[in-house]
Parts: structure tokens; sequence; C-alpha cells
């Protein structure tokens, strides 16, 4: 593939395109820097070096993304210091010792069933937050080329913490039941391993460093099917730009590139460049809007009501609560009941339209009136309450279905709470909208931009 044929694939706008505008990575931008560089030579080598500069400075200080992540020693001391931090609370709790009854005597042919669920669970939910959630970054370190070395480095460190602690705080029994001693370990690994990966994903001590300037080169290689790239460490006086001179002096260095270009379609590419990089930047310095609401956006929300919801499933006090919910009654109408469910709703509305850290805008709503993250938090919150509880053994086998709606509807109101934060906290998602992947399926209509948009 010549490099003008790369070229004009990746100079559509999006206008033309028919896409949604996505915020650019820098292996990105340095692609299409590459190939300018290959069509016209040395007459924009000056231009786009003094580019290239500036962006590198502006990955450095996290305003523009890198589209790879890469595992160092800091990210497993991260783990590590995360896991301890969620598992030690529970330490103290007896809780641990019912559900971990409950995870290895239920069983199915011997095979304790409920303790390979949520054996699996934990490596599916660490995988959601790991990979999930946020914006698309790819692991530059796997096994078999599938497995991320990142997720098999938190599920180690989450265990073994686990273990250690639950062994020298003497919470398993001295080992005399090895069965009964993983039991109890897999409920704190539960803990431990979400607060692993929230160690490593969410610390700002190494903004914008998830990949060094030989990770980004290697990665436009790859894309160009080149060995030609370097990439350097920008001079000295970049470094002293203030982030919104940076900004400028990205603009003037776009104009330099533009004006040394004589071709009008390659201009038109100079300016698609310049958008995709200050938007990018602008992104990370100004913040921004939220408006779509994708598949990502589900998943941060499932992780975000583990997040709450857990420390709740070992407390006794639940059952309590729901007791109490079903305690008074008008008719057959548990009254507590009931209004602790609209005061969930009015909780994820004010969380994420009316008071929360993010500018959330109502997009395409159910009916022409009910939002979509509205339902969406509170279905997903709910179902993964329901999950737990009845993975952990928190409702009684279900035995009776209105005490278990009661003691899921506890855990439910706080599992809402992380499931809206966490849908909104890493701001604007990366993929298609929901309602635009379920037309896909043709199981609905797609967006024809008139007709199902929020008034």
């Amino acid at each position: 593939m010549s490099a003008e044929s790369s070229l004009d694939e990746t100079s559509a706008t999006p206008e033309e395109s028919g896409e949604e505008p996505s915020t650019a990575t820098i292996e990105e931008l340095f692609v299409d820097l590459v190939t300018l560089r290959d069509l016209h030579g040395d007459a924009v080598r000056h231009e786009i070096q003094g580019v290239k500069h500036l962006l590198v400075e502006a990955h450095d200080r996290g305003l523009i993304e890198s589209g790879m992540r890469e595992l160092d020693r800091r990210d497993a001391a991260e783990a590590f210091v995360g896991s301890v931090i969620f598992a030690t609370p529970l330490l103290v709790e007896d809780g641990i010792f019912d559900i971990a009854e409950h995870l290895f005597d239920t069983t199915v042919y011997n095979i304790p069933v409920f303790l390979i669920a949520n054996t699996l669970f934990v490596v599916f939910m660490t995988y959601a937050l790991l990979e999930w959630t946020g914006r698309n970054r790819a692991e530059t370190e796997m096994v078999f080329r599938v497995i991320p070395v990142r997720l098999l480095m938190t599920l180690v460190i989450s265990f073994v913490v686990a273990a250690l602690l639950m062994t020298v705080w003497g919470r398993v029994g001295g080992w005399q039941s090895p069965v009964e001693a993983i039991a109890r370990i897999n409920v704190l690994w539960t803990v431990g391993s979400l607060g692993a990966a929230l160690g490593d994903i969410v610390s700002k001590g190494d903004p914008g460093q998830d990949s060094d300037t030989e990770t980004i080169a290697a990665a436009v290689e790859r894309s160009r099917a080149t060995k030609s790239v370097t990439i350097q460490e920008p001079p000295a006086s970049v470094k002293q730009l203030s982030d919104g001179a940076l900004v400028d002096e990205l603009h003037r260095q776009f104009d330099d590139l533009e004006s040394a270009i004589e071709t009008e379609r390659h201009r038109s590419e100079v300016n698609r460049l310049r958008e995709q990089t200050i938007q990018a930047a602008l992104d990370d310095v100004f913040g921004e809007q939220i408006q779509k609401y994708t598949t990502r956006d589900v998943a941060e929300a499932f992780v975000g009501s583990i997040f709450f919801s857990i420390p709740f499933l070992v407390e006794d006090g639940v059952f309590d609560i729901a007791d109490f919910f079903l305690s008074f009654r008008i008719g057959l109408f548990p009254v507590y009941f009931l209004a602790n469910a609209v005061f969930v709703f009015v909780m994820i509305l004010a969380l994420v339209y009316w008071a929360g850290p993010q500018d959330v805008q109502v997009n395409r709503p159910i009916l022409g009136f009910i939002p979509r993250r509205l339902i969406g938090i509170a279905v997903v919150s709910f179902l993964t309450a329901a999950a737990l509880m009845t993975m952990w053994g928190r409702v009684g086998n279900w035995q009776d279905p209105v005490v278990a709606l009661a003691r899921i509807s506890v855990v439910w109101t706080v599992a809402s709470f992380g499931a809206a934060l966490g849908d909104i906290l890493p701001g604007e998602s990366s993929g298609d909208d929901i309602n635009d992947d379920l037309a896909e399926l043709g199981l609905g209509e797609s967006h024809d931009g008139s007709t199902d948009r929020d008034r």
C-alpha cells in the first residue's frame, strides 16, 4: 500500500463518513504525520519535526492519550497497595465466614459450583475494570496473544495479598481445612482484586506515561509496515510552555506545515490533523460533554456497582433494614420499600444530571422523555446486586422472594451510586452509541439526527 493511498483512507472527515468524531491517539496522529513526510520529503521535514515535539510533550502531560498501555513495576506496586487497602477492612468481618461456608457447601456432584462461579466472577470483573472501562487502549504485553499480562498480574498479586492477610490475621483456621481456607480467601480476593485493579489504573502518579516514545514508535511502525520511525524527546523550550501556550504553538506549527505543502488535498489533510490534535488536547484541558450512551458505559456502571456494593454484602445489618422495609404496609404495598426505590431513581438523576462531576446531556431518551442512562444504571446495578447476593448466599436461597428482593434493594441502593459514578467519571466513552449497536442487530432504529434526539 502506497503512502498516498494510506493517507486517502484516513482523510475523510467524520461528517463525510457519517461517523461521530472520535478522539485521536498520539499513535494515530504520528501515523498520519509520517505519511505526510513520506509524500513530501525534505519540504516538510522541519515542520513535521516541530509538530512531533509538541505532540510528545502533550502526551507526556496527559493532554493527548496513547492507544497503548505498557506494564511496569510501578503498576505492580500500585496493584499491591490497592489490594491491601481494599481487603484489610473486611478482615474483621465475620460475614466472610458465612459467605465462605455458602461458597464451598453448595455443591453439584461434589463440585463447589458457587466457589467456582465466584472465581470466574473475579476474573471477569477484573478484566472488565482493566479493559472495558474508560477509553480503549491496547496492552503491549499479552500471553498467547490473547490474555493481557496486566490482568494476570492483578489477579495473582491480589490473591497472594488476600492469602497472606487472612493467614497472618488468623482468619483461615490455621489451614486445617484447605478448602474452607481457600473459600474464605476467595471472598477477600474478590474485594482485593477490585482494589488492585483500581490502584493500578486510577493512580495519577505518572500521567501521560502509559507508553514511552519507543513504544509509540513501535506502534507507528506496525501501522505503517516500516522500520524507519524515530521519535525524539522535545527540546527544553517546548517543555517550558504552559498548557495553553502548548496548544497555541500546535496551531502555529500546523500553519507552517500547511504553508509548506503545495497540493490543496494534502492541505485539507493537515487541517484535519490540526482539528483532531487540538480537540484531543482541549478535551483533557477543558473537559468534555457526555452525550453518547455506549456498551462501555454499561460496563463502567457494572464495575462501579460492584465497587460500592461488595462491602455491604458482608454486613448483617442489611437483613435488619430489609425487614424494616417490609414492616409497614398499606394494603399489599410495602411503603418504605417503594419509597426507597423512588429514592434510588432520584439519587441517580441527581448524581448524573444535576449535581454530578460531569456535564451529562439527556440524549435519545426512551419514549421521548425517559433518560436511557437512568434506566441503564438502575437495571445494571440491580442485576449486579441480585447476582452477588444470590451467589454469596445472602438471600436465603430465594425461599421467600419478597424478603430476597427487600435485601437486594438495600444493596441496590449503594450499588446504584457506584454505577452512576462509574459510568460518568471517566467522561465520554469511546465506541458507538448503544442505539446504533441495537439497530445493527435489527433491534431498533438508528439515529436520524432529527426525530429521536432530545428536545
